[in-house]
């Protein structure tokens, strides 16, 4: 959380810095049309280098505002449904709003003991970490794959499009046991 307000507050530290800058250039911009600048832009004509400068900075400032308010805007609103996904040597781990449960590999090595089901056509916010080493969440089928890094947390919003069990693996070298760390995802109907 703390990393957020960080974030947020370089993000509005960057804002206030570009504002007076703006307001700066665009203050000399006006002394100098009406002729009262101490410096003189000599050029043929003032009207169009002013429209030329105060047009792109309207299409940047929107620009900015939009991707800061998508920046900082909440996207958790996009779903109700939580999950963590924890990687850890050499297995995953899965919490739920009303539990967790670990998935180990079987001894095929292709299949684990307790898949990840997620409910067809419902709107997911995964979130993943890891526990240990770096790993990455990898299911090419389902267009997924989120890096697992310790002590950050990686958003994924990930609405299921067809059933099926999809199996993935662990897509970063992350020690020994690296190869035997599939992943399955069953997608059931509602």
């Amino acid at each position: 959380m703390n990393l957020s307000l960080l974030y947020y507050d370089i993000i509005c530290y960057t804002l206030a810095v570009s504002s007076f800058l703006l307001c700066f250039v665009y203050f000399m911009l006006l002394l100098d049309l009406l002729g009262k600048g101490m410096v003189k832009i000599s050029s043929e004509n003032q009207n169009i280098e002013f429209v030329w400068t105060v047009i792109p900075t309207f299409v940047v400032l929107i620009l900015c505002g939009l991707n800061t308010k998508f920046i900082i805007g909440d996207l958790g609103c996009l779903t109700n449904e939580t999950v963590k996904i924890i990687g850890h040597q050499w297995y995953w781990s899965y919490e739920f709003n009303d539990g967790q449960y670990n998935s180990y590999v079987t001894k095929n090595g292709f299949s684990v003991d307790k898949p990840l089901r997620l409910e067809y056509g419902t709107p997911y916010s995964l979130i993943v970490t890891s526990a240990d080493v770096i790993h990455s969440f990898s299911v090419p089928a389902l267009n997924l794959k989120m890096d697992a890094i310790p002590g950050r947390l990686n958003y994924l919003f990930f609405c299921p499009s067809q059933h099926g069990s999809f199996i993935g693996y662990c897509a970063e070298l992350c020690g020994v046991n690296h190869s035997i760390m599939p992943i399955v995802i069953e997608v059931v109907g509602c």
